[in-house]
């Protein structure tokens, strides 16, 4: 025994060769998770390495910016979606998101440094590592290497969510193949898959509701392969069965969490969101993205067939993946076919891209594995997304920085909160905060109309609201959210961005228009103080106004009337309105537009009204309404910025222009593109020209 314990111990002894060879081994098929940590290194924020470096932004009144900025001001403070308040994303993303900017001592300059191409993207590498490794585990290394360098730096999109939910669909796969074969308990999937579900509901809301459509594709597939194991269906039964029983505690535990067991205001929020995404901001697909579509759709269609048909072994040449995982990719690419600019299509095709990647490198013939790569290199190079965070531009840019970090603005910038923005929006961030600052303590909330949220950053106050930004509280529900909000944290100062160059409308739809019963209510508790700069209204809080407010309603000639619509495109006259002598300040019809079940699949068409006047001048303007509902649509006739004159405390500087007659009303009908349905009919109940009018106190 001695001699063994001696011989175990001597160095360069015999039992030493396994251990190496077992670790050479693991190398040999695990080096794949080198892309990772590779592509994880290159996405490294500048100020991370270089605390001094300043971030140049180009652009700084995007819209994206302004939620992204505030939701990371409102995450240090303890404000998060869901409890604090509603937005298309949820608490968790949040999290993942804001953590670094967090971490690195919060400012502008580091949330634009880190917000999407931090942990957002190593999030998304992660998952992609673990979802590959899980479809191709039989497969050389280097297979799995080239995927994972091939799809980040050429697809993936950057939120995460749309790889989140191929990580679940290839997780439940295997768990239902697992609970059909007796290798897992249906208990423990029906567990798993609610906590998963849960969680995916927490990082957005459509990413909630793929999970479950995921959840239940996988087990079709996996139900239809193996139809003749009749056995196997009480066990998903009973999976099933825990995964619904879970669920449920489960919305309990995280009401309870946020705010109370029985408020279930998260969840209606998420659905109101999601339903609303169907009709509020449908945008045209173009040629380009069409394109993408279809070839995508046939070139998935002919790769899994090819994988039918040609025996392999793996996960991949299974029926009931092949069956299921077509259809997941499906059912994903239709969220390209509302909002349907660049980067939604990107998000819409990935699924099919990702899972005909898969297939193409699980061959196991050598040669049709080099023509897979060949094809996938081809296809990535000229087929990559215009926004891809590792093309080879945006690596060198980086590289460059490392070397020579830029620690003071370029000409024509200026610094605001370690970041670089042109000299004149540095100068409007610094005169509203001040003047922010001036009207309010650290602790007060403040205002703001329609989505410049980058002033409560700038300024260090919380927004008041319910929901991020004014364009999401569309529709009765989801503005009745954003006003508690605001009643909830009354702000003493609010800020007014009138549509013009510091408020771009959205989708040519003024945002009075989008939001009325926002902006209303905003009229009623704010009166205007100054104009801090041309195109921003300093506001004052002023509850008596909402006692002393008061509108009139004047019906107008326009007959009640359904038109039946038989063409994409339509022109429906309205007649002449006969427009009251002593005028009126707002328009408002009362519609209900009427589709088809089509729409659930595509986006509606543009809706618009043209407006022509008693002295020739004519406009048109867009507005968006509920599907299938009845909705008020409330229209400025006249000049849209002129509507910051209604905050003044004096009813008299509220109408300070010209305004000639409304003599005709013509509603418009037309596609958006090729996606779009037609509707059957419009029915137009009523119209009136409203005027608001102000009791002195």
């Amino acid at each position: 025994m001695e001699k063994l314990d001696v011989a175990v111990s001597k160095p360069g002894s015999q039992t030493q060769a396994p251990v190496s060879k077992i670790s050479m081994l693991r190398f040999r098929r695990h080096w794949d998770a080198l892309a990772i940590v590779l592509l994880a290194l290159i996405a490294i924020p500048l100020p991370w390495l270089s605390p001094r470096t300043l971030i140049v932004v180009t652009r700084p009144m995007a819209f994206d910016y302004n939620w992204v900025l505030d939701s990371a001001f409102a995450a240090s403070r303890g404000i998060w979606f869901g409890s604090g308040i509603i937005f298309q994303y949820g608490p968790l993303f949040q999290w993942i998101w804001t953590a670094p900017a967090r971490w690195m001592g919060l400012s502008m300059g580091t949330v634009y440094a880190t917000w999407k191409d931090t942990s957002l993207l190593w999030f998304s590498l992660v998952l992609l590592y673990f979802t590959l490794r899980m479809l191709l585990r039989e497969q050389p290394a280097w297979k799995r290497f080239l995927l994972l360098i091939l799809l980040p730096v050429f697809w993936l999109p950057w939120d995460g969510r749309t790889i989140l939910n191929i990580f679940l669909f290839v997780l439940f796969l295997k768990g239902w193949y697992g609970v059909r074969e007796g290798q897992f308990k249906p208990v423990v999937l029906g567990c798993t898959s609610a906590v998963l579900c849960a969680a995916a509901f927490l990082y957005s809301a459509d990413a909630g509701i793929y999970a479950i459509a995921a959840l239940l594709l996988a087990l079709a597939g996996v139900a239809w392969e193996g139809r003749w194991a009749s056995q196997a269906f009480r066990r998903y039964a009973v999976a099933l069965l825990v995964f619904a029983a879970l669920s449920v505690a489960l919305v309990f535990a995280i009401n309870a969490a946020m705010t109370k067991p029985l408020d279930f205001r998260y969840w209606k929020s998420s659905v109101a969101i999601v339903n609303l995404h169907r009709w509020k901001e449908p945008a045209p697909m173009t040629e380009d993205g069409r394109i993408r579509l279809l070839a995508t759709l046939i070139a998935g269609g002919v790769v899994f067939l090819l994988r039918r048909i040609v025996p392999g072994k793996g996960i991949t040449a299974r029926s009931g993946f092949l069956l299921s995982a077509f259809a997941f990719a499906v059912v994903t690419m239709q969220s390209g076919l509302v909002r349907s600019d660049d980067q939604h299509i990107v998000f819409a095709i990935f699924p099919m891209v990702f899972f005909a990647s898969a297939i193409l490198f699980s061959f196991d013939s050598f040669i049709l594995s080099a023509g897979a790569a060949l094809a996938m290199v081809v296809c990535s190079v000229l087929f990559t997304q215009p926004n891809a965070v590792f093309r080879p531009s945006m690596v060198r840019f980086r590289l460059e920085q490392l070397q020579n970090p830029l620690t003071s603005c370029p000409p024509g910038f200026r610094e605001f909160d370690r970041a670089c923005f042109p000299a004149d929006f540095t100068g409007m961030l610094q005169t509203v905060s001040a003047y922010v600052q001036q009207h309010s303590d650290a602790k007060d909330s403040v205002a703001i109309f329609p989505y410049q949220y980058i002033m409560g950053m700038a300024s260090g106050r919380n927004v008041a609201s319910g929901v991020m930004q004014a364009n999401l509280a569309s529709g009765p529900y989801l503005s009745q959210v954003a006003i508690a909000g605001m009643e909830q944290a009354p702000a003493p100062v609010g800020l007014y961005f009138p549509d013009g160059p510091l408020s771009f409308p959205i989708d040519e739809v003024s945002h009075f228009t989008r939001t009325p019963d926002v902006w209303f209510w905003m009229l009623r508790h704010y009166r205007s103080q100054e104009e801090i700069i041309p195109g921003v209204f300093g506001l004052q809080r002023d509850d008596s106004r909402a006692s002393r407010i008061s509108m009139q309603a004047r019906p107008l000639l326009v007959a009640a009337k359904g038109f039946a619509i038989h063409d994409r495109s339509s022109l429906l006259d309205l007649g002449d309105p006969a427009w009251p002598v002593e005028g009126g300040d707002f328009l408002r019809l009362r519609v209900k537009v009427h589709y088809g079940p089509l729409l659930k699949l595509r986006k509606p068409e543009r809706l618009q009204l043209e407006i022509t006047r008693a002295d020739g001048s004519h406009d048109v303007r867009a507005f968006v309404v509920e599907p299938n509902g009845l909705s008020d649509v409330w229209i400025y006739p006249w000049n849209e910025p002129d509507l910051a004159h209604y905050f003044g405390a004096d009813e008299m500087q509220w109408r300070t222009a010209t305004r000639p007659a409304i003599t005709q009303l013509r509603l418009l009908a037309m596609p958006v593109d090729w996606v779009s349905q037609q509707p059957d009919s419009i029915v137009i109940e009523s119209a009136d020209a409203v005027t608001v009018s102000m009791a002195h106190p």
